[in-house]
Formats: C-alpha cells, sequence, structure tokens
C-alpha cells in the first residue's frame, strides 16, 4: 500500500521560496523606479503652468500706478525662489524619505508669483524658481526651475523649462524639460 503524503517536500519548498526571491528582486527596483517616476510628474506639471503664467503675463496689457499704458511686453521681472524652511535639500533628516514639503501660501503673495498666478495649495516634493530677463536690445526670456530630493538621499532632481521671444515678438519655449539626475539614479 501506499503511503499518503501531507505538506510539501524541503526541496519543493526551496524552490517555492527561490522563485519568490527571483521575483522580489526584480519587482522591487521596478516599483521603486515607478514610484520616483510618479513624483516627478509634479516638477512637469507646475513648470507648465509657470510658463504658461509668464506667456500671458507677457500678452496682456499692463498700466503704470497712475494708469498709463506700459508699451513694451515684458515677463514678470521680480526674481524669486520659492522654498519652504527644511527643505529637503538644506536639511535632509528634517523631512523622511518620500514625504512632501508642507505647503506655505504666503510665500507666492509676493512677485513673481503673484504675477504669474501660481500658487501650491497642498504639500510637494519640489521647490520652485523663476527669473526673467526683459533687455532693451536682446530677446527677453524666462527660466523657471523646479529642484528636489526624492528620496532624502543629498542627491537631487532638476527640472528647467525655458522661454524666450523670438525677432517676430512671439514665445518659443523649449520643446521637453531639461532634466538633470531626473530619477535621481547614481
Amino acid at each position: 500500500m501506499l503511503k499518503l503524503r501531507k505538506g510539501f517536500t524541503l526541496i519543493e519548498l526551496m524552490i517555492v521560496v527561490a522563485i519568490i526571491g527571483i521575483l522580489a528582486a526584480i519587482a522591487i527596483p521596478a516599483f521603486i523606479k515607478y514610484v520616483k517616476q510618479s513624483k516627478t510628474s509634479e516638477a512637469g506639471m507646475n513648470l507648465k503652468t509657470l510658463a504658461d503664467g509668464a506667456a500671458a503675463y507677457y500678452q496682456a496689457d499692463h498700466y503704470t500706478t497712475t494708469g498709463v499704458p506700459v508699451a513694451e511686453k515684458q515677463f514678470p521681472t521680480a526674481a524669486g525662489t520659492f522654498s519652504v524652511e527644511g527643505a529637503f535639500t538644506h536639511h535632509p533628516l528634517a523631512v523622511p524619505k518620500g514625504t512632501k514639503e508642507p505647503q506655505n501660501l504666503t510665500a507666492f503673495a509676493a512677485e513673481p508669483w503673484k504675477s504669474l498666478k501660481f500658487a501650491i495649495a497642498k504639500a510637494h516634493y519640489y521647490r520652485y524658481s523663476y527669473r526673467s530677463s526683459n533687455a532693451a536690445n536682446a530677446a527677453d526670456s524666462f527660466s523657471s526651475k523646479g529642484m528636489g530630493d526624492l528620496d532624502a538621499d543629498g542627491s537631487e532632481s532638476q527640472f528647467n523649462l525655458l522661454g524666450s521671444t523670438d525677432v517676430n515678438g512671439e514665445i518659443v519655449m523649449t520643446p521637453t524639460f531639461l532634466t538633470n539626475q531626473a530619477l535621481e539614479l547614481e
């Protein structure tokens, strides 16, 4: 008579553990990369919003405080950088890995954010900056930048979106985002 087998043999269990280990070795790095890619979408959306605000400001009519129209088109001129105290890049251990910086709406009440109609009303991963150059004998231009440390390791992701005017006064933007270490891969 054959004995009835109950349970699994040691070899069968070791094969299952080996298969799970191989799958985990492939899946975990892929999952981490996917999470970082999803976090970087914030920078692209906000830089596009900044560029749209700069273009709208450039195309709008502006007046002096006495009501006289300003003849020349220009981008918002006040240079500014939005940064929250305790940001990842300055204090990597101040914010746990993978968390967002707290919102700070009062920072967006000043120029150039007010003219750009740009504000972030919720927690975010990146700090944003905007610079413009309105030269009399050259093309007007602006630069918007998003910088953040997604995993608090001291290595920053940086996204740039540039725009300028051509000889006809039309606004031309970079067709893609210029990036530096988009996923902070070393």
